[in-house]
């Protein structure tokens, strides 16, 4: 999920400024590099873990935070802030044992209640993320100092995955109770206990991150500064790639990846998807909350045409889930699940959208009321283009319009937008995580709620029986299918920029990059 802002000349100047920016002394003596990237705009870079869920700010945050769990170099979870862990015979008691060398950037030592405070603070934040933990664990303590014990409700595999994520890393409630909604929008705003943290932010331009000397594990990094350029147009973090002020970014133009295949441009496995999504909240259209239009919609995009468009290696999109989670006997869920529509017959999905339609007053477009498709950059605009172009040609639609917004992530937050692109990276490889993106009124921005699709889902995480599970997540797949707060429209592989003719080491996960292991070559 991510948003973009700026003109091309001016991030080329940023660009060029935070290029020249002299490295600090401590990454003079101990010959520490520097760089510069980016992955997105201002809007964005949400770095208050308990609310933030954009992938630019949560990369950042993975820098500048810490949980019981982390990623290593190769991408992996391994312990972070935790020394041990005990697992009891049920695997109900994880029993964590902090490090005694962790403390955060002024100073003061990492505790266990850190731990709590924050998980606390996630529950009640009423973020995208606020369940992620608790839809797992029944209750969490910190006996002591040094100890974190989180009970669970069921035994949980992907719990590792859960605790290395930035929305239960720890948090100082002392910088939240003092700075309430301004927590984390500044350097002196928040405190940090990951590898860097944070020296300035010049809001809409850059923000600059410094490595902690006192992090336990700094000797054995070699990035002293990183300049996390603020930048919201594709073609502007291309250019300044291309010059070399920017040795990363995760935007690239459709239109420009055939070229720079082979010069900086690499794909990695998805586990995300592209959808438009329908504003099922109250400042939403009353058109968008028949079922019967959003289902005539949905049948008449051509998917096929769109992934042609794209050329991107992308899958036809049937299911919410993504293909690549197999069971015993090798089944891929897409396979298993039943599709939301029939992927062998446009034709007929086209007849039966204009049925559809006219069922709901609108037979051939008529009377069909004026909406906005809001979206986030140019490429995605084209995408939204060719799909209204469907609904014109196939229904008669012609009141739908497209815009690329500036504040898109805080449209879609505050609801206000008709239809909107949607993609959801998944945050740790388990289906789970997929699913969740559409628990609750407010997460992922549809206010979609079904008491019968969170009812499954429950089901699903609370059984160690993968068959049980899929039967639940199946079943989830037949309501979206039937209610369709958004319509899926394809399977992304994730792309993204990086020098890997003068450095090495980048770590990318489920749409998450990481620095903290970049070495020059």
């Amino acid at each position: 999920m991510k948003s973009f802002r700026k003109t091309l000349a001016a991030a080329l100047a940023l660009g060029m400024v935070a290029t020249s920016l002299p490295m600090s002394a401590a990454a003079e003596e101990t010959d520490k590099i520097e760089i510069s990237i980016t992955g997105g705009s201002e809007d964005s870079m949400q770095l208050n873990t308990a609310t933030g869920s954009y992938l630019n700010g949560l990369s950042a945050c993975r820098h500048l935070f810490e949980g019981l769990y982390k990623l290593d170099a190769n991408g992996d979870v391994v312990l972070g802030q935790a020394a041990s862990v005990e697992i009891s015979d049920d695997g109900l008691t994880w029993t964590f044992t902090l490090r005694d060398d962790i403390t955060w950037s002024d100073g003061q030592a990492v505790v266990a209640g850190d731990f709590i405070y924050g998980f606390e603070n996630l529950e009640v934040s009423g973020g995208d993320y606020s369940s992620l933990l608790s839809d797992v664990a029944e209750s969490y303590e910190a006996p002591d100092d040094s100890t974190v014990v989180i009970n669970l409700s069921a035994p949980c595999s992907f719990l590792p995955s859960v605790l290395a994520f930035p929305s239960t890393y720890p948090v100082r409630e002392d910088y939240v109770e003092e700075y309430g909604d301004a927590y984390a929008t500044d350097p002196e705003a928040a405190v940090y206990n990951g590898p860097y943290e944070m020296i300035s932010w010049d809001h809409e331009a850059q923000v600059v991150l410094q490595l902690r000397e006192d992090y336990y594990d700094a000797d054995s990094i070699s990035v002293g500064t990183i300049n996390w350029m603020l930048m919201s147009e594709e073609s502007t973090a291309l250019a300044s790639f291309e010059s070399g002020d920017i040795m990363y970014s995760d935007m690239c133009p459709d239109e420009e990846a055939a070229r720079m295949e082979g010069n900086g441009l690499f794909y990695t496995a998805g586990n995300n998807n592209y959808c438009v999504m329908f504003n099922l909240g109250e400042n939403g259209n009353d058109v968008l909350k028949d079922a019967n239009v959003r289902k005539a919609l949905s049948l008449a995009i051509d998917r096929e045409r769109i992934i042609s468009i794209r050329d991107l290696n992308d899958e036809l999109g049937y299911t919410l889930a993504c293909s690549g989670y197999t069971n015993e006997d090798g089944t891929d869920f897409v396979d298993y699940a039943d599709p939301w529509y029939d992927t062998e017959d446009y034709e007929g999905n086209c007849e039966l959208a204009k049925e559809l339609l006219a069922e709901a007053g609108y037979a051939d477009g008529e009377g069909f009321p004026t909406l906005t498709y809001i979206v986030n950059n140019d490429s995605r605009k084209e995408i939204a283009e060719a799909i209204v172009n469907d609904w014109k040609e196939v229904l008669g639609i012609d009141t739908i319009t497209v815009e690329k917004i500036e504040d898109f992530s805080a449209a879609r937050r505050e609801g206000n937008y008709d239809l909107a692109y949607f993609g959801w990276y998944m945050d740790y490889t388990d289906l789970s995580n997929m699913y969740s993106c559409l628990i609750g009124t407010e997460n992922a921005n549809s206010f979609y709620s079904s008491e019968e699709y969170t009812a499954a889902y429950e089901s699903a995480i609370s059984t160690s029986d993968q068959s049980e599970q899929w039967e639940y997540y199946k079943e989830m797949e037949a309501i979206l299918a039937e209610d369709l707060p958004v319509t899926v429209i394809l399977h992304s592989m994730n792309s993204y920029l990086f020098d890997d003719t003068n450095y090495e080491g980048l770590v990318y996960s489920c749409g998450n990059f990481v620095f903290t292991y970049v070495t020059a070559l």
